[in-house]
């Protein structure tokens, strides 16, 4: 009876977790899920560029020339779209969100440009 009752349990358990919705933790001072997701882009865009940066300082990637450019287009697209969430995140995040997500894909698309020109 203790074996059908644990079973019983067990299977109750799996099957609630389950269907249970994924929460993603809160981004501390976030204003909105915008707000969240645009500091988490932020953030690992740079931990990204950073991880790239070593890897050729450690010659685990060879720097070329069109690697170079590509990452300094990244690098660039990287500090515009940061000051332009740090200006809508400091106004309290009133304004439009269109820009701030436009540069947000830039950089998404340089980082995997970086990728695609032999960056690791």
């Amino acid at each position: 009876m203790k074996i059908a009752m644990v079973a019983v349990t067990l299977i109750a358990m799996t099957l609630a977790t389950g269907c249970a919705k994924k929460a993603v933790a809160p981004v501390p001072g976030q204003l909105n899920t915008f707000d969240a997701y645009a500091y988490r882009v932020l953030a690992d865009s740079q931990a990204a560029i950073n991880d790239f940066k070593a890897s050729v300082a450690s010659g685990k990637v060879a720097e070329t020339p069109a690697l170079k450019t590509v990452l300094n287009q990244a690098i660039t697209d990287y500090n515009a779209a940061n000051m332009a969430y740090q200006g809508w995140h400091a106004a309290g995040g009133g304004g439009m969100t269109a820009p701030i997500a436009a540069a947000l894909n830039q950089m998404n698309a340089d980082i995997t440009n970086i990728t695609a020109n032999g960056g690791k």
